[in-house]
Formats: C-alpha cells, structure tokens, sequence
C-alpha cells in the first residue's frame, strides 16, 4: 500500500487485507457397462466465488502490459478495469451529435474524429478519461471442471480426459499490438478492412499515427471469452500377452496431450497466465503455447 513519501518509496508490503472465498464442487463417476466392454465416466465441476473483504483504500489498481487491474472491496478479485465502446463514429456528423471530447492523462484534450472509436461517457460530462473506467472483465471462471473415460475391451484400453473452463475472459494484448494502428509495426489482416471514408460502417477505427484519440487504449476491444474444452490426454494401450517366464507382463501404447481445444479465443492458447502473479491471470502477453506432444512407447514388467 502507499507510503509516506520521506521513506524513499512509493509502496510497502503490509498484511491488511482480508478475501472469502466460497464455492461448490461435484464429482461423480461409474461404471457405464461391465461386460466384455468395460466403459467408466468420471465427471468433475467446481464453482467458487471470491470477495474482496478489506483492502487499504478499498480499492488496488495494478497495470501490467497496458491492461489496469481492478481488486476492490465487495468485489471479486483482479477484474479488468477500462473503458467500455459502443462501435465506430462513422462519419463527422456523428462525432458532432455525440460532442465528446477525450481529455489525456497529461490534461491536454483532442476532439474526436470520424472513424474514432465510440467510448462510453460512463459519468456524461462530456470527456473521456480516466473517471470513464469500468469493469470490463473477469479472468476468474465461473465454472471449470473436467471429464474421464475409460474403456477396456479384452486386451485393449482407450483413456480420454477433457478438461473445460466457462465464463473467463482474457485480455488479448498480443492482438491489442497488432491492431493498435499506431506506429510502423506490422498489424493483421483485419485493419484492413479500417474505416477509410465518410459514412462506412466498420468495426475497425481509422489508422492514426501515434494514436492522438487513444483507439488503441485498454477498453473491451481487447477482452474476448476464454472459455474452452481441451482433449488433454488421450490414449490407447494394448497388453501383449507374454510366454517368456523373464518377463513378467508387456503394453504397447500411444498416448497424446492436448491435440485439440474447441474455443473462441482468438490468440494461440485460452489457458494461461503471463506470469506466476495473481495480477496476471488471464493476460496474453505472448509467450510460447501448451504444445502438442504425441508418445509410443513399450512398458515392460520383470
């Protein structure tokens, strides 16, 4: 928390906070057929809510890759915190109509363009700045769980294990720099589709050099759904039957991980954090994917 500023620092390590955490999960798992087609099912879902119970101020905001994170009092924890948009000014009829003004962190002001982004005047005053934040997101899952399977068939045995999260978003900052549209850096298909003229509809703001207007700042362009399912483990496996008094027992097997997740996520991997940090849950900065890994091998028993 903030200290006083003859200490030579800005903040320093205390023990004042306070957070519950409450939740439900449920597990159940069987036996499905037991005849020479053995299938077992195991299904795991959890759910948790947490709540900032006491906090210093009430309220912790931390930036991490542009993205300001929001932990406050009565609320749940390392929520997403900027602007909200609503679409694309399509022409300068529109940005007249809407008379908004964006006031900079440094206090200097810039008038809206045609092609700007639309921001939200959450407290209608006219500006867009810093009191126009809001909740925009939540990396915490609302329910995450998984599911097992397991079928054995004389001498032969599948496993499958799905894991699956629902209800998490994640701050795309990888895509926030390829879209940004500010500088000389190589961007995405995507802008190119950029809005050029008077009057065209688009979702996709016009390309300004340094960004003046702030398109590119944290707002909810940049949240998507990190929701997905993931085939984490399949594998197959067969016992070879053994005559040799030195060998005790042989299986031959062929196990792969994570060979495919269903997800909307635009970026590589939905399941991630950019750093061991709890302020950096759910913020892809980048780094190298869960990879996909496929292995044969031979167990023997002496």
């Amino acid at each position: 928390e903030p200290v006083s500023t003859v200490t030579g620092f800005d903040y320093g390590f205390t023990n004042n906070g306070s957070m519950s955490s409450r939740g439900v999960e449920l597990g159940i798992m069987g036996r499905l057929m037991n005849k020479s087609l053995k299938w077992d099912m195991g299904v795991n879902i959890s759910n948790y809510k947490t709540e900032i119970l006491g906090i210093p101020g009430d309220r912790l905001l931390n930036e991490y890759a542009g993205a300001t994170i929001l932990t406050q009092k009565g609320m749940d924890a390392n929520l997403f915190y900027g602007y909200r948009t609503n679409g694309i000014f399509t022409s300068t009829a529109e940005v007249n109509a809407a008379n908004l003004q964006n006031r900079r962190a440094d206090g200097t002001i810039t008038q809206f363009q045609a092609g700007d982004v639309r921001f939200v005047d959450l407290n209608d005053d006219g500006f867009i700045d810093a009191d126009d934040r809001e909740v925009i997101g939540n990396p915490n899952p609302r329910y995450r769980g998984m599911l097992s399977n397991v079928l054995s068939y004389k001498r032969f045995s599948f496993d499958a294990i799905f894991t699956f999260t629902g209800g998490n978003d994640i701050y795309n900052s990888v895509r926030r720099g390829l879209e940004s549209m500010n500088g000389t850096q190589n961007q995405t298909l995507k802008m190119v589709g950029r809005w050029k003229t008077e009057g065209q509809v688009t979702d996709v703001p016009r390309a300004s050099f340094g960004d003046p207007n702030e398109n590119a700042r944290f707002s909810d362009r940049w949240i998507e759904d990190g929701s997905y399912i993931r085939l984490r483990t399949l594998s197959v496996a067969y016992d070879v039957p053994i005559k040799n008094v030195g060998i005790k027992s042989a299986r031959v097997y062929l196990t792969g991980n994570n060979l495919f997740t269903v997800s909307n996520y635009l970026g590589y991997d939905p399941e991630f954090s950019a750093t061991s940090s709890i302020f950096t849950q759910g913020v892809d900065t980048g780094l190298e994917p869960q990879f996909r890994t496929v292995q044969l091998g031979v167990r023997i028993g002496l």
